[in-house]
């Protein structure tokens, strides 16, 4: 099968793939589930469950980003390619 097939059928999933961490953002990582370990401890259960709503519309916001940069990645390179056909 060719991209084209296979992005028809259903079989990429480019949001699944995943890519090896740098040393810095397994770093970063560490630091910010330890300071939210670290701030729910602090939280009443009433607090815990608005910053779970929070991290919630969080999510979805990064969720919608990364759409939007994948969409524009993809119009990008697909400009790429007729531009250089022509």
């Amino acid at each position: 099968m060719d991209i084209l097939e296979d992005l028809y059928y259903g079989n990429l999933f480019p949001h699944e793939k995943v890519s090896k961490l740098d040393d810095e953002t397994k770093e970063l990582l560490g630091l910010l589930n330890r300071n939210e370990e670290k701030l729910i401890a602090t939280l009443s259960d009433e607090q815990k469950e608005t910053f779970e709503k929070y991290k919630d519309c969080n999510r979805e916001i990064y969720e919608i980003c990364e759409r939007q940069s994948f969409i524009t990645g993809f119009k990008l390179g697909a400009n790429i390619v007729i531009e250089s056909m022509t």
